[in-house]
C-alpha cells in the first residue's frame, strides 16, 4: 500500500515537471529566439576568402523563421528529458540510502548523460527542419531587398530580372533532371517559410535521411550539453537549497550559470551540427568528420567558435528563464495541491 502510494506521488511529482519544463522551454524558445536565428545564421556561413560577412538586417518575421519547429520540438524534448531523468535517477539510486537521498557525482552525470542521449533521439528531424527554415529566412529576405535595392527610384517600377531557364531534356547532351533535383531548384526558386511546407520541402529533395542529418554531432552536443547543465544545475541547486523548495530567482541564476559552461564546452560541436543539417552540406561535406576537417584546413581552428555571443545569449537567457520559469510553475502546482485546488 506504501508503496502504491509512493509510485502514485511519483507520477504527480512528474506529471507537475512536464508541465512545467513545457510550458517554461516554449517560454524560454520565443523569447531568445532571435538569438538562436543569430547562430545558426552565423554558423552557415563558411569564412572563405572573398565571402561577404553575414547580413544581421531583417525583418522582425525572418528572426523568428524556424521557432514553430524549435517549440514542437522542446515539448516533445521535456517530456522526454524529465521522465527519462527521474527514472534514471531511481534505477541508480544508491539503495543502501535513504529513496530521498539525491544523485550525486559520476551517477548525476550518468543520469544526466542518458537523458541527453534519449532527447537527441526526438529533436533530430526538428532541428533539421529549423535550420532549412532559417536558411529559406535568410534567403527570402535577401531577395526582397536586392529587389528593394533594384527599384527603379525614377519611376518607382522594378526592373526587369533574367530568370535562369532549367530543361530536363537531352538535347544538348545533358541528362534530365532527376525528381529530387527538380524539386530543389523549385524551392530555391520560392523558399517556403512555414513549417508543413518546410517537412514537404525536404521529403522531396532529400528524402526521409534529409531529416536526419547531422545525427551523430547532434547526440554528441544534445548528450553534452544535458551532462554538463543538469550536473551543474542540480550541484549548485544541491549545494545553494539542499532540503528545501528553491526560489525561483536562485533558479534563474543557477540556469544562467549552468547554461554558460554548456556553451563553453559544446561550441565546436554545434558548429558542425549545424553545418551538416544544412541544405546544401550534401554539395559540400562528405560527413561530420569531413566537415570539421574543412572547417579547420580552410577556415582555421577559430571558426569552430563561429556563433558563440549569440549562443551564450541564447543559452543563457533561455537556461536561466527555463529553470526560473520551471521552479515557479512547480511551486505554483504544489502550492495548489497543498491548498486542494487541485487533486
Amino acid at each position: 500500500m506504501a508503496e502504491s502510494n509512493s509510485e502514485h506521488h511519483f507520477q504527480k511529482g512528474l506529471t507537475t515537471e512536464i508541465i512545467a519544463g513545457s510550458a517554461a522551454a516554449v517560454f524560454q524558445n520565443t523569447i531568445s529566439y532571435p538569438f538562436e536565428f543569430l547562430k545558426t545564421g552565423l554558423q552557415l556561413q563558411r569564412s572563405l576568402p572573398g565571402t561577404a560577412p553575414f547580413n544581421m538586417l531583417h525583418s522582425v518575421k525572418t528572426y523568428f523563421a524556424g521557432n514553430s519547429a524549435l517549440n514542437i520540438a522542446a515539448i516533445i524534448k521535456t517530456t522526454t528529458r524529465f521522465t527519462t531523468f527521474e527514472k534514471t535517477c531511481q534505477m541508480l539510486r544508491d539503495p543502501s540510502l535513504p529513496t530521498s537521498t539525491p544523485l550525486s557525482g559520476p551517477r548525476l552525470l550518468m543520469a544526466g548523460t542518458i537523458t541527453g542521449f534519449m532527447e537527441s533521439l526526438w529533436i533530430i528531424p526538428f532541428e533539421n527542419i529549423k535550420v532549412t527554415m532559417i536558411e529559406n529566412g535568410i534567403k527570402s529576405s535577401e531577395r526582397s531587398q536586392q529587389r528593394q535595392e533594384k527599384v527603379d527610384i525614377t519611376n518607382g517600377k522594378p526592373q526587369q530580372e533574367k530568370k535562369p531557364k532549367f530543361h530536363g531534356t537531352t538535347s544538348s547532351g545533358k541528362l534530365p533532371l532527376t525528381p529530387q533535383e527538380a524539386a530543389f531548384l523549385k524551392y530555391e526558386k520560392t523558399p517556403p517559410l512555414h513549417f508543413f511546407p518546410t517537412i514537404k520541402e525536404i521529403f522531396l529533395t532529400r528524402g526521409v535521411q534529409g531529416f536526419f542529418k547531422g545525427s551523430f554531432p547532434t547526440i554528441f552536443r544534445q548528450m553534452s550539453n544535458t551532462a554538463v547543465r543538469f550536473t551543474v544545475y542540480t550541484s549548485l541547486k544541491q549545494w545553494i537549497s539542499p532540503s528545501k523548495p528553491l526560489n525561483e530567482y536562485y533558479a534563474f541564476a543557477i540556469g544562467l550559470a549552468s547554461s554558460c559552461a554548456v556553451v563553453a564546452i559544446t561550441q565546436p560541436i554545434d558548429v558542425i551540427k549545424t553545418r551538416m543539417q544544412s541544405k546544401y552540406a550534401w554539395n559540400t561535406y562528405k560527413n561530420s568528420l569531413n566537415c570539421a576537417y574543412r572547417i579547420f584546413i580552410e577556415e582555421g581552428v577559430g571558426k569552430f567558435w563561429k556563433g558563440w555571443i549569440p549562443r551564450l545569449f541564447k543559452v543563457g537567457l533561455s537556461g536561466g528563464i527555463s529553470f526560473g520559469v520551471y521552479q515557479y510553475v512547480e511551486n505554483l502546482v504544489n502550492l495548489m495541491r497543498l491548498e486542494n485546488y487541485l487533486e
